[in-house]
């Protein structure tokens, strides 16, 4: 699919009447209005429900998201109509740790947003789709490079699906031998963002790793914040050996300025819990506890 996207970041996330014109299998125009919507997002409500917003611009409805253990090793928990979350559990440092992702309705097909973390978490997910959702896995896009979000592409390319991401993600899957994305060849500069269907994918710049995205819903109110935003019971910044500490703090203010201004939103990090804005603080000023620390 081509896009041509009219409007600048800002206006995009903030859905300020911001115009995107969509061309081959969605051919039409989609206009993203401002939504307004009332109550107080409580970050603590987060782990039990989703504020979400209808497109009649209506207060945000709490849904109940109770996760679905499918393995040992997967979950699905629903964020709200049309929107799960995956989370898959592998090993780092000797430890089990949790890897989210998300699967996004569009019209009578489904957008995977990262695999699971490996092949076979990601073929229980595929099957437990196949088996509950029953639609069709339409497309995926990948956030970054590593495991935790490439990880099962080899089911996305035995299954015939299409899956893109940053080109320095595609450059660096084939020089480390996995299935290469498609390039979405838009997201060179940081803040430069496209339109994938009705999600906003947007290159914030260096941070966690020098390919990692960002994925709106603005349907949904959430923001699939991929590894480069921490969960705010993190108390360091994970697997750093790529990071660009430089560039991450002024990458995650770029996510900031882009979110609506004064409507809840909901925040997927890479691991652990979702939250809402305070989860881009949170990740800044661990940036800042780092910087301090560091000799």
């Amino acid at each position: 699919m081509r896009t041509v996207l009219h409007g600048d970041a800002g206006r995009l996330f903030d859905g300020d009447c911001a115009l995107f014109f969509v061309t081959g299998p969605l051919r039409g125009s989609v206009r993203f209005m401002r939504l307004i919507s009332t109550g107080v997002f409580r970050p603590i409500l987060v782990r039990l429900a989703v504020a979400t917003i209808a497109v009649t611009g209506a207060a945000p409805v709490a849904q109940a998201a109770e996760p679905e253990s499918i393995t040992d090793d997967l979950q699905v928990s629903p964020l709200g109509d049309g929107v799960w979350r995956h989370t898959s559990w592998n090993t780092y440092k000797g430890g089990r740790v949790p890897s989210n992702g998300l699967i996004v309705r569009e019209g009578d097909g489904l957008v995977l947003i990262d695999t699971a973390w490996g092949v076979q978490a990601t073929l229980d997910l595929v099957a437990w789709i196949d088996a509950n959702l029953k639609l069709p896995i339409t497309h995926a896009i990948i956030t970054h490079s590593h495991d935790d979000r490439l990880g099962g592409a080899v089911v996305l390319v035995e299954r015939g699906i299409p899956f893109s991401g940053h080109p320095l993600t595609a450059e660096i899957a084939r020089r480390t031998n996995k299935p290469a994305p498609a390039v979405l060849d838009t997201l060179h500069e940081p803040g430069s963002t496209t339109v994938v269907g009705a999600l906003v994918v947007m290159y914030p710049g260096p941070g966690h790793t020098v390919d990692n995205l960002t994925v709106w819903l603005p349907r949904a109110r959430v923001l699939a914040g991929g590894c480069a935003v921490k969960s705010l019971d993190a108390t360091d910044l994970g697997y750093i050996g790529e990071a660009d500490f430089a560039a991450w703090p002024d990458s995650m203010r770029r996510v900031l300025g882009a979110l609506p201004t004064n409507d809840p939103v909901v925040v997927v990090p890479g691991h652990g819990d979702p939250g809402g804005r305070e989860l881009l603080t949170h990740t800044i000023e661990l940036l800042r506890i780092h910087a301090t620390a560091a000799p």
